[in-house]
């Protein structure tokens, strides 16, 4: 065998290997989700692309690689820019890094995003002043003033009278939120592999404008960025439902009132008192856009190339029973 035809070989099996440990470590973390196998995922990915270009540059030289690897991304930003012209939105394509939104949206899945519009029930309120702290109310008693939620309050007060009496009763309990009403119900949350079912206290409906509003699964799914100083902040782009829309007079400004499938409470009534940090209700100007459709697992190959793809995400053993097919 000639040495030219030896090292195309070479060059030839060393990627098919990479390719083929990209598809083993893929397989094997969606069958047991150790952040190992992703790491190595993520790594034969990177040694694939190495290995292209090395090849090509071994071939071909290394500025006609050069110059070819640079048609290529511009390539790729001309589609991307195409289609976010096309969609609407700066980000036409973003990947599923929570399990916030389980079981109607999975970590790993790919999604695209569309700009044209959000569909959500729309109220008219004075403005949003104060709907960060939460007026506590125990039947028509008010029972304490407290920031962000008695959900966030009793996290870690667990002992307190005030706490047990949440979670035995929640249906009891609302909060004001300036001009905003929340109530509270009870949900069971199922434990797919161990076959577990618990119950617990979790938000049932929200008033505004003196009506009340109740999840509706056909409200869009909005993607946005949180402000620097919340608390979402520290994960990135938020992939919630929006529950309502709220114009606000004052500010003649527009509202989103977001929440994950699988969390419990809004995400305006997050608080954090170790960080000191809260989530305000969502600006038009944040949103990214709404989900139009979703391609399951295909996100994984940008998780697997990021930190994120180390940690599994609170919540993703889990899902509320409501939603169980």
């Amino acid at each position: 065998m000639k040495k030219k035809e030896k090292s195309w070989l070479e060059a030839a099996a060393s990627q098919n290997v990479a390719y083929l440990a990209i598809a083993l470590f893929f397989i094997l973390y969606l069958f047991s989700g150790f952040w190992l196998f992703g790491l190595l995922a993520g790594a034969s990915i990177l040694l694939a692309v190495f290995l292209e270009f090395w090849e090509g540059a071994k071939k071909h030289g290394l500025k006609k690689e050069l110059k070819e690897t640079a048609l290529a991304l511009l390539l790729a930003l001309a589609v991307w820019f195409g289609a976010s012209f096309l969609l609407q939105t700066p980000s036409p394509l973003n990947a599923i890094v929570s399990c916030s939104m389980l079981p109607n949206l999975n970590r790993g899945d790919l999604i695209v995003l569309s700009g044209d519009r959000l569909l959500a029930p729309t109220e008219e309120i004075s403005s949003i002043e104060g709907i960060g702290m939460a007026e506590v109310f125990l039947d028509a008693n008010r029972v304490a003033v407290v920031k962000g939620s008695i959900y966030a309050y009793c996290s870690n007060r667990m002992e307190e009278s005030l706490c047990k009496n949440f979670v035995n009763e929640p249906e009891r309990f609302r909060e004001r939120h300036g001009e905003i009403v929340v109530g509270y119900g009870r949900c069971d949350v199922v434990y797919p592999a161990v076959g577990k079912k618990v119950s617990g206290p979790c938000v049932s409906w929200l008033e505004a404008n003196g009506k009340r509003h109740y999840e509706n699964l056909s409200n869009d799914i909005v993607v946005y960025q949180p402000a620097k100083d919340e608390y979402y902040s520290r994960v990135g782009d938020i992939i919630h439902r929006v529950f309502i829309k709220l114009k606000a007079r004052e500010s003649n400004q527009t509202y989103f009132l977001t929440k994950g499938d699988n969390n419990p409470i809004f995400d305006f009534q997050v608080y954090d008192e170790g960080a000191g940090m809260g989530n305000r209700p969502v600006e038009v100007e944040r949103s990214k856009g709404r989900v139009l459709w979703r391609i399951p697992v295909i996100g994984y190959l940008k998780l697997f190339i990021s930190p994120q793809a180390i940690f599994t995400p609170e919540g993703c053993e889990r899902h509320y029973a409501k939603y169980a097919g």
